[in-house]
């Protein structure tokens, strides 16, 4: 016949109740005599001790005559003798101390052990006697695990609760790791390390939060497995999207036999046992995740003080997430912004540096993006026969997409006018170009060729507004072009465009213009319109306070409001005729006046 004796003392493990001999006050011995004695967490064993790092089946002790032999039954986490891993049999001397999870067993072949009141900390063993010992001396190799526990006695075993001092503890180190994380994957782990401690029964616990498309995806998993060890960690969306649509902790004594999960998968595929799921909300209220932490070792391994635990755990740790959340988020806005400042000296740098140095006419200019970076484009292209060509462009929207298609369109405007000396065959190649580019998205684009020895200007429209012409003899206001304009480039390949020609007189004055001036918006969404543009054209002035002036009075109409579109305006006056005898003698284009505008020959 064989005793277990455990002691009535606590104290152990830093101030823990960790005595089995706490569950009924008295110590129990079990005598240990010929044959085997087992020890694990199988209701079969002689010594039952349901803890979640033993093994069903974890070590035995076999007596022969006055000779003990422990021996390791293949457990997950090994049987320590003396602080050594077991690897064979050994046999047992006075005072040898097995240990087997967090409990250690110490042997006493000579007599029987006496226990004092007060606070001893030991249940023995030997020959005649066998019994648990929790030590205030941690050993080295259990530092892993290391909790600060006491064992209860129930139906099915010991069950291992942590104190309350540990619970304190564990929450308070977690009030301090929280306190200091600024990133979600630092937040997880601290979660579940502290959790861990608090809830020693717990075989695994996890983290899952639900995506912007409302699936679940698991953040972080921590077991109680070896690392060398590997595992498939299997979740049930059941008890995490109630969890998450109630906004109700769940906890389950038998998640396998528990009624509220039969109408859904198995859980018993699961191999859940026991478990708590808590949801995770940040301070509004909303529900976006869950903690579980679960045990497989046994049914009864939470009680329902554990609940509230958990659930206070969960709420803070929920806040703490949304916080790293929005801290990240910050983070990746100014990247973002970073990027968007960067991109905007790039676009700057594709726009033109300076004006044109053409004898015989002013050029000046204005461009605003709506956000950081925009879609108008303008340019100054020289040509290889001494003409210029002024072009603005609107891509439609505005943002990154548009910059990135305006700087496309920026490299193939030069390349199709250095390829073709004609302007309108140039632009049906810049179109069939950037159609080819199977982009959604499209572009107003007018060009305006200077020749600095004619008398007149080419345009070519493809889609956008017409320039605004102001003749300086009578102050006559024209739009030239309007009828001639084709569909905008990099809608469909394979369009044709044509070039007008339209005299010009000294003093007359020329704008070009994006939709972002004549529709811009002020607070009550009342457009600034291509009247107020016309007005301030009639009246005469010097290039840059015509441009000055415009300017000025489209953000006066704006005020507080936000940037509707991007803004672009090219203004070009001709300021003497051509020397005598500079003029070509053969020109690409008709010209054509006012009245009477006509297509020009090709």
């Amino acid at each position: 016949m064989a005793f277990l004796s455990t002691s009535p003392g606590n104290n152990a493990l830093g101030g823990a109740d960790i005595a089995a001999g706490a569950i009924s006050g008295g110590p129990e011995r079990f005598k240990l005599s010929d044959g085997e004695t087992s020890i694990g967490r199988h209701p079969d064993c002689h010594i039952v001790v349901d803890a979640g790092p033993v093994s069903r089946f974890h070590a035995k002790v076999i007596g022969e005559g006055q000779a003990f032999t422990v021996h390791d039954l293949g457990s997950r986490n090994g049987t320590y003798v003396n602080g050594q891993r077991l690897t064979t049999p050994h046999v047992l001397r006075e005072g040898d101390r097995i240990r087997i999870s967090d409990i250690e067993f110490v042997f006493h072949g000579n007599s029987v052990p006496q226990f004092a009141s007060g606070h001893s900390s030991e249940v023995t063993f030997s020959g005649s006697h066998f019994g648990i010992v929790m030590t205030d001396e941690e050993p080295e190799s259990s530092r892993s695990i290391a909790p600060r526990v006491k064992y209860e006695k129930s139906a099915d075993g010991l069950k291992m609760r942590a104190t309350a001092e540990a619970k304190l503890e564990a929450l308070l180190k977690i009030n301090r790791n929280l306190g200091s994380a600024l990133a979600v994957d630092d937040v997880l782990p601290k979660i579940l390390d502290s959790l861990f401690a608090i809830f020693p029964s717990a075989d695994r616990g996890f983290i899952v939060m639900q995506t912007d498309d409302d699936q679940l995806q698991t953040r972080w998993v921590k077991t109680r497995q070896r690392s060398d060890e590997t595992q498939t960690v299997r979740i049930s969306r059941t008890i995490i999207r109630r969890v998450i649509s109630t906004g109700e902790s769940i906890l389950s004594f038998d998640a396998m036999e528990d009624s509220r999960f039969d109408s859904s998968e198995s859980i018993a595929d699961f191999s859940i046992k026991s478990m708590i799921c808590a949801p995770l909300g940040d301070a509004d209220g909303r529900k976006f995740g869950a903690i579980q932490i679960d045990s497989t070792q046994g049914r009864g391994q939470f009680v329902e003080e554990d609940i509230d635990l958990l659930s206070g755990v969960a709420t803070q740790a929920g806040i703490v997430i949304t916080n790293a959340q929005m801290h990240e988020q910050a983070l990746k806005q100014q990247e973002v912004e970073q990027d968007l400042r960067l991109a905007t000296d790039v676009q700057k740098a594709f726009l033109p540096q300076t004006p044109p140095k053409t004898i015989g006419w002013e050029f000046d200019s204005f461009y605003r993006a709506a956000n950081h970076i925009g879609g108008d484009y303008y340019d100054y292209i020289p040509l290889p026969d001494g003409r210029v060509a002024v072009v603005v462009a609107d891509v439609v929207g505005h943002g990154v997409a548009a910059a990135m298609f305006m700087a496309k369109l920026s490299a193939e405007t030069r390349f199709c006018l250095a390829s073709e000396s004609n302007v309108s065959k140039a632009i049906e190649c810049l179109n069939d170009r950037m159609s080819e580019l199977e982009v959604e998205s499209f572009v107003t684009f007018l060009m305006v060729v200077i020749d600095p020895n004619e008398a007149s200007v080419t345009i070519v429209n493809a889609g956008h507004m017409p320039p605004i012409v102001r003749r300086q003899v009578d102050g006559e206001i024209v739009e030239p072009g309007k009828e001639q304009s084709g569909l905008p480039i990099a809608i469909m390949g394979g369009m044709e465009y044509e070039a007008v020609s339209v005299p010009i007189e000294p003093g007359d004055f020329l704008l070009l213009y994006t939709d972002g001036i004549n529709e811009a918006m002020d607070a009550k969404d009342q457009e600034f319109g291509i009247e107020a543009i016309r007005a301030l054209i009639s009246k005469a002035g010097e290039t840059t306070s015509i441009k000055d002036r415009i300017v000025e009075a489209v953000l006066r109409h704006i005020g507080d409001a936000p940037p509707f579109d991007d803004m672009c305006l090219v203004a070009i006056r001709r300021t003497e005729r051509p020397h005598e005898g500079d003029a070509r003698s053969v020109s690409t284009v008709d010209t054509i006046g006012e009245d009477d505008l006509k297509t020009s020959g090709r």
